[in-house]
């Protein structure tokens, strides 16, 4: 019997504005159909269907939280906008109390998406766990497809669909696209998660991307490490373990970015958190071959290095963070084990 749970979380991230896209109501999730979750700091809440959605979590002089939502709905003559303002908590209990699948969980803590999610993690009962982030999106019938192939093999342990970048103003550009629905193994999908194939097509590391079958995670103890890279190496670690994991093409995941997004900024946290993820990874795995790791390492510093070249332009800065890098790689890496695998990068 199929058993899917809706686990509403908080998230430490504080978004100015959400665009839903154009899905129909999310909230036929509990029939296994495609959801948007929209959560702000402590709190998470699910809207109805709407053409473009604006919302911010803002607080009365006395503290009291509430969710300011603007609707804009389009009519023969351009856009009209409605705006209303209601207790945080109302909305969520709105939807509790319609929807018994749905599991409000707060996270007081605010230290980022990795303890939300292990929260979630510990509390989910459904054979199957997706982690969607506040601001993005799936198409219709997502989840239904991806369920579909679990039963479709029990060795199933991942399903992936594609992504497309959404961008203001409803700007979309693909980003991960797959030719075929295909079955591969986790030696394939490691090759192609950290690039180490003459390929076009690549594999991300994105959640919001991906169904994972529960006893997957239940079984190999696999949890979010606390970091800012924490969907790195909680998406390695599962390939790593996974029997099979499956490709669908006519599905996507809709990755929205906005000026606030955090791959729009860099600080030293990001050097810290990076080498912190990698050397978790590394232990994790143990005393296996770690060609992959190798190949998923560098292909994740070149990406560190672009997102550092792309948002601080003050040279000396720049020096800085880059003599950081340079410090805890030597600190951090095995360097004559990494220069085994005959990988080199240009910092």
């Amino acid at each position: 019997m199929l058993s899917m749970s809706l686990h509403i979380l908080p998230s430490s991230h504080t978004h100015e504005r959400w665009n839903s896209g154009s899905c129909s109501s999310p909230l036929q999730t509990c029939a296994s159909k495609s959801f948007k979750s929209l959560s702000y700091d402590c709190t998470a809440i699910i809207l109805h269907k709407t053409e473009v959605v604006f919302s911010d979590i803002r607080k009365k002089d006395n503290g009291e939280e509430y969710i300011r939502v603007s609707f804009e709905r389009p009519t023969e003559h351009g856009f009209d906008t409605v705006v209303f303002e209601l207790p945080s908590y109302k909305i969520i209990e709105k939807y509790i109390n319609t929807y018994p699948c749905i599991k409000y969980l707060r996270n007081d803590t605010c230290r980022g998406p990795a303890i939300s999610r292990n929260l979630g993690l510990k509390h989910a009962s459904s054979d199957y766990v997706l982690f969607l982030d506040c601001d993005d999106w799936l198409d219709l019938n997502c989840i239904e497809k991806a369920v579909n192939k679990f039963e479709s093999d029990s060795n199933i342990d991942i399903v992936l669909w594609e992504i497309k970048t959404a961008y203001e103003y409803k700007k979309t550009r693909s980003r991960y696209k797959y030719l075929y629905n295909n079955v591969i193994t986790n030696t394939m999908a490691l090759g192609l998660l950290s690039h180490s194939f003459e390929n076009e097509y690549f594999l991300s590391p994105l959640l919001g991307c991906k169904l994972f079958r529960k006893t997957l995670l239940d079984e190999n103890k696999i949890f979010f490490f606390d970091t800012i890279y924490e969907d790195d190496a909680f998406t390695f670690i599962s390939f790593w373990h996974a029997n099979k994991i499956a490709l669908i093409t006519d599905s996507c995941l809709y990755y929205y970015q906005h000026d606030a997004s955090l791959t729009h900024d860099f600080t030293q946290k990001h050097i810290t958190d990076f080498f912190k993820t990698f050397i978790y990874l590394y232990d994790s795995l143990g005393d296996t071959p770690k060609e992959y790791f190798y190949k998923y390492l560098t292909k994740s510093l070149q990406s560190m290095l672009d997102c550092l070249y792309n948002n601080v332009s003050d040279l000396e800065m720049l020096k800085v963070y880059k003599t950081s890098i340079f410090v805890l790689f030597y600190q951090s890496i095995n360097i004559k084990e990494y220069y085994s695998y005959s990988f080199s990068i240009t910092i």
